[in-house]
């Protein structure tokens, strides 16, 4: 009777120190959990009645007519009524108007849609759809920006590519006009001898899109490149 009753008080205590461990690891756990990341998706605002004005340059380059030519005018996306799409997922219209010269009156040339979801800001242009975005932002964060797109002939180019993030949080000047906390994406990038695939739009915080770049140029030694270069430039916004 007398070891039993010694060997109780020793049980007890390794009981204890069991309890005490599992406390403090709990507690560390609780400490060391790492909160989600900020979802911010004001560099992608859709609200009705939202318009930017771009000052665009369109540049076509013939290998068959051995010429360059530039055209200048402007554009307008304005931001419709939203709408429920295929996928049930709130959307808006976005209406597309062109005029050549300030004086000009708008002519709509295009109704495109843009939503927001959850992770994601995807614009349909062209009846392709585009994740434009990926949230939260991150500097060098990847992702595929053109996997909604059937990438089948004559669309092969658009295969596989790896948007990023090459740029967060940036001040930049576009149009004489300073934008602070500017994002880049740069949607895909293949510069060689015999081609110039360059993708990339850049972002402001409570604006959209800024500016956009797109040059496709195909360029064999001893001819006449071949492609297009698009521009666009923001003017003014409200």
């Amino acid at each position: 009777m007398v070891e039993k009753r010694k060997r109780y008080p020793v049980l007890t205590i390794l009981l204890c120190i069991s309890a005490c461990c599992l406390v403090f690891a709990y507690s560390s756990c609780k400490k060391s959990s790492i909160a989600p990341l900020p979802v911010d998706q004001s560099y992608f605002p859709l609200t009705t009645g939202k318009y930017i004005i771009y000052e665009v340059d369109s540049i076509v380059i013939s290998n068959f007519f051995d010429t360059t030519d530039t055209t200048h005018f402007e554009l307008m996306e304005q931001v419709d009524s939203p709408y429920m799409d295929a996928a049930h997922q709130q959307a808006y219209r976005i209406i597309r108007s062109r005029r050549n010269l300030p004086a000009d009156p708008w002519i709509i040339t295009d109704i495109w849609s843009a939503k927001l979801t959850g992770n994601t800001a995807e614009k349909v242009e062209e009846n392709l759809l585009f994740v434009k975005m990926n949230f939260p932002v991150l500097l060098n964060k990847t992702w595929k920006g053109n996997s909604k797109i059937d990438t089948d002939s004559p669309l092969v180019y658009l295969a596989d590519w790896d948007y990023q993030y090459t740029d967060v949080n940036i001040s930049l000047e576009v149009n004489n006009s300073t934008f602070d906390s500017v994002v880049t994406v740069t949607q895909h990038k293949d510069i060689n001898a015999i081609q110039t695939i360059f993708y990339q739009e850049k972002y402001a915080k409570n604006i959209g899109l800024i500016y956009k770049e797109e040059q496709n140029i195909e360029t064999q030694p001893g001819q006449y490149p071949d492609g297009y270069i698009l521009i666009m430039k923001i003017k003014e916004h409200n």
